[in-house]
């Protein structure tokens, strides 16, 4: 290391930088595209005091769609590329599908006259985690020209939100590490007939389901509003979450899936809506509930995260946003998270009743060896009045294992009398 690195290695960045700059001017060696203002003034012969921008700020998703609008465009004309800050440019990459895509993140592109506009434009897109920028993207060009800059700016959105808007109608997960992200996710293969419920609870489902689909026109025109809520109560392995996953996985296509995970919940559960109203229609999917809602009443929950949750739920009514959640307690929401237009369905499901268990039973033993002709009714004469749907599943998966594959109603009963599919916590003390 030379003595002046040395010297400098334990100064701040912005004088490393400085000192930097000023030796490359004193030396003649000061390169025109070092910083995205020095591309700037290479581009259009302007500092950014003599030019206009016109700016777009992105969410999460809008930061790749309008990169990969961006991409297509530098793909096509093979711009100049600079960097966005004083860093250099660079690109991100996103699987979506089976596709792989590379949509830059952060740099600068000069596109020359008659290639977006009739005049020279900087098109800049910014990442949030470079240099404390936020997420946007900048059009620049002369003053008189603002116009073009607005109509090219424009352009790449209608692109973004458009072509290139490869979330819509797809199946998402949606966390919170250092801001909300968003990426693509896979829902199970599950159907209606693989759920032994009331039928009414189908019922009451397909009506809130009208709202945002066939009736979506009726209720915009009456003014009644679109939104909906769906709240799947009861113990747990009773069928809620295959529920929201049989609903979405009916709608996805026509409509964009976002599941969200407890810390989305918490921490960036208006980000979610946000993005949700962006996606067009769309189901949003909340698992325990009451891991984000709780009650006033407990005095605990993070600070600030029931007042969001009211605010996501009140906003938008027109939009068509169906909101699945689950709570195994109704009584741990808070009264005013679970009212009428935020909840507009509350749908209790309780463990099954004989016939129903002894139909759930013949669902898991559909594809088992030996399971078409086991007597499932005799089977479920065994279980007792608190199993569930989960526990009926471990009783199969409990057989199978112990009888190396095809089962016999012996087996099945045995394993239900046996116990063991319910986990038991041992008695005693523990440190």
């Amino acid at each position: 290391m030379s003595p002046v690195a040395a010297a400098l290695a334990g100064e701040p960045r912005g004088v490393r930088r400085a000192v930097e700059v000023l030796g490359q001017i004193l030396t003649g060696a000061a390169p025109s595209g070092a910083t995205f203002d020095a591309f700037l003034y290479s581009s259009l012969g302007r500092f950014g005091s003599d030019v206009v921008c016109e700016s777009r700020w992105l969410n999460t998703l809008g930061h790749v769609t309008a990169g990969l609008a961006l991409g297509s465009l530098i793909d096509k004309f093979d711009p100049p590329i600079g960097p966005a800050d004083d860093e250099a440019p660079t690109w991100g990459t996103v699987e979506i599908g089976d596709e792989r895509h590379t949509p830059p993140t952060a740099l600068a592109a000069y596109f020359t006259p008659d290639q977006l506009a009739p005049v020279p434009v900087v098109v800049r897109i910014c990442d949030p985690t470079v240099d404390g920028h936020s997420c946007r993207i900048q059009v620049y060009t002369a003053p008189n020209d603002r116009l073009h800059a607005a109509q090219v700016l424009e352009s790449i959105m209608s692109d973004a939100d458009g072509a290139k808007n490869l979330f819509r109608g797809r199946a998402l997960a949606a966390t919170a590490d250092n801001g909300l992200t968003i990426e693509p996710t896979e829902l199970p293969v599950v159907t209606r007939a693989d759920v032994v419920v009331p039928d009414d609870v189908w019922a009451e489902i397909d009506l809130n389901i009208a709202s945002v689909t066939v009736h979506r026109e009726l209720m915009e025109r009456l003014g009644l509003g679109v939104r909906r809520g769906i709240l799947l109560a009861g113990p747990p392995g009773v069928g809620k979450t295959v529920i929201s996953q049989v609903i979405a996985r009916e709608l996805l296509g026509d409509f964009t899936v976002i599941i969200v995970d407890a810390r989305a919940g918490q921490y960036a559960l208006s980000g979610v809506y946000k993005e949700a109203r962006s996606l067009g229609p769309t189901v949003i999917i909340i698992e325990d509930i009451d891991l984000i809602v709780t009650s006033r009443q407990n005095g605990y929950g993070p600070a600030g995260v029931l007042s969001e949750f009211l605010a996501a739920m009140d906003a938008h009514p027109m939009a068509p946003l169906l909101t699945l959640a689950s709570t195994n307690d109704t009584k741990s929401l808070d009264a005013a998270a679970i009212r009428s237009a935020r909840f507009d369905s509350i749908i209790e499901l309780g463990h099954p009743g004989r016939e129903a268990a002894a139909r759930i039973l013949a669902t898991y033993l559909r594809d088992v060896p030996g399971g078409g002709d086991v007597d499932v009714d005799y089977v479920a004469t065994h279980f007792g009045p608190d199993v569930s749907g989960a526990d009926i599943r471990e009783v199969v998966r409990r057989t199978v294992l112990s009888c190396g594959g095809t089962v016999t109603t012996t087996e099945l009963a045995t394993t239900v009398k046996a116990g063991r599919f319910k986990a038991q916590l041992p008695d005693g003390n523990y440190l």
